[in-house]
């Protein structure tokens, strides 16, 4: 397969790469479930450094392999806002930094691991970079939820969402400033991609409308499991 085919979401080899992002996810740390915290310890800066080399691979990628302006580069897309959110919690253990992990993590970056916005699929560096990334941060909440036992509740959902939507102001003018480049949380346009929530978006600026919604609706789907857990739990006690 040619570096320079494109993207489909329906395609054999996006599945398999979905599977693989899928299992280091789920089963990496499993392998350190009763590992002494020394070990605990290197797992999370191993994941720190892969975060922090990650971002400035991909300023390089940008900048120098894709030749865009470095206005299409800066840090501040939300999955960045979630791989930060990783690494703090890491550094601090606040649980308050793991929420943001949760909700923007499994549901931002899973759904970019399941449609992401490249052209051309594996093995194009932009492609693989793109999954790569996400499941680092993925990787980071699984190691939360399975070693630490962190989890969110009910009424972080709206806090985490409120926190959202504060941090939309200082993104729009950032992104009027660099206006017409960079387009950080999709505000200006939508991502590229032939997948059903971007076709079923309006045009620009308009698809902002039921996107705000469907981010929460999203959210409480995020959410889901832990509900029916506690609600199986409660029920058997």
């Amino acid at each position: 397969m040619s570096a320079s085919t494109p993207f489909e979401i329906i395609s054999l080899i996006h599945f398999v790469c979905l599977f693989v992002c899928l299992f280091i996810i789920i089963y990496v740390p499993q392998i350190f479930v009763g590992a002494k915290n020394s070990v605990i310890e290197k797992l999370k800066l191993t994941l720190i450094v892969l975060i922090f080399t990650f971002q400035i691979f991909e300023f390089y990628k940008t900048t120098v392999l894709f030749q865009e302006p470095w206005q299409n580069a800066l840090p501040i897309h939300m999955c960045d806002f979630s791989a930060l959110s990783v690494v703090i919690y890491f550094l601090t253990g606040k649980r308050f930094f793991f929420n943001f992990a949760y909700f923007w993590g499994i549901a931002g970056a899973g759904m970019a691991l399941i449609t992401p916005d490249v052209i051309y699929a594996f093995p194009s560096v932009d492609y693989l970079a793109h999954q790569y990334g996400h499941t680092l941060i993925i990787l980071g909440v699984s190691i939360g939820l399975t070693l630490f036992g962190e989890r969110p509740h009910s009424r972080d959902i709206l806090i985490i969402f409120g926190f959202t939507l504060l941090l939309l102001m200082p993104i729009y003018l950032v992104n009027h400033i660099l206006h017409p480049l960079g387009n950080y949380w999709y505000t200006f346009e939508k991502p590229i991609g032939n997948n059903i929530i971007v076709l079923l978006l309006p045009d620009a600026p308009y698809h902002m409308i039921p996107l705000i919604p469907l981010a929460f609706a999203f959210m409480l789907l995020t959410y889901a499991p832990l509900y029916f857990k506690d609600r199986k739990n409660n029920q058997a006690n």
